[in-house]
C-alpha cells in the first residue's frame, strides 16, 4: 500500500506525497486511524498523477497521526464494446488499475480474529438473504402467489362461466354450476 505518514504540528496545513494514483478519489486521510471526509481536505495532483498535496482549511493539531494513502476503488473504468477495437491503451490502463487495486489490497495489515469476526457475521447476512430468496422462489412466495391466484379464480370462474360440458355452448339463464370435466 502506497502510504505516507506526518505528525501534526497545529500549524502545517499543507502535506506532500509521492506515489502514483489515477483519480483524486483514490487518496484517501486519515487523523489518528480515523479516515476523513473528503470535503475537509484538498488533493492537488501532480500533472501526471504521481503524487501530489493534500491540502487542510485547518491544521491537524499538535501530536496528531496524519496518514496519506492510496485506496483504488474497485470499479469498472472502462467498457469494451464487442464490435470496436480495443485500443492497447485503455487496456494497459485497465490493467494498470486492477493491479494498482490488488497492490493496495495486498498490503493491507490486518487482525485476523478481527476478520474472522467480520467474515463470520458477513456470511451469516449472506445465507440469511439467500435462505430468504429461495424461500420466495420455491415455495413461500411463488406458491402463496399461486395459491392465492387459484382461489381467486375458483371464486370467479363459476360467476364467469357456466360450463354444461363444453365452454363454447351459451351458457343458460339458470345457476347451474355443473363443470363436468374442465
Amino acid at each position: 500500500m502506497y502510504k505516507i505518514s506526518y505528525i501534526g504540528d497545529g500549524e502545517k496545513t499543507e502535506f506532500s506525497f509521492s506515489f502514483p494514483f489515477f483519480q483524486e478519489a483514490d487518496i484517501k486521510v486519515s487523523i489518528d486511524n480515523e479516515i476523513l471526509n473528503n470535503t475537509q481536505y484538498d488533493v492537488n495532483p501532480n500533472d501526471d498523477f504521481s503524487g501530489g498535496l493534500v491540502v487542510f482549511a485547518t491544521a491537524p493539531s499538535n501530536g496528531k497521526n496524519i496518514d496519506i494513502f492510496r485506496q483504488v476503488d474497485l470499479s469498472r473504468v472502462i467498457d469494451y464494446q464487442t464490435t470496436s477495437k480495443i485500443d492497447p491503451e485503455d487496456l494497459n490502463s485497465d490493467f494498470n488499475f486492477l493491479v494498482a487495486a490488488l497492490q493496495d489490497i495486498q498490503t493491507i495489515d490486518i487482525d485476523l480474529a478481527n476478520w474472522s469476526n467480520v467474515h463470520n457475521t458477513l456470511l451469516t447476512k449472506i445465507d440469511y438473504v439467500l435462505s430468504t430468496i429461495e424461500d420466495k422462489m420455491s415455495g413461500g412466495g411463488v406458491l402463496g402467489l399461486y395459491y392465492n391466484l387459484v382461489s381467486v379464480l375458483d371464486g370467479a370462474l363459476p360467476k364467469l362461466i357456466n360450463d354444461y360440458g363444453s365452454v363454447t355452448e351459451p351458457a343458460g339463464s339458470e345457476n347451474n354450476d355443473d363443470y363436468g370435466s374442465i
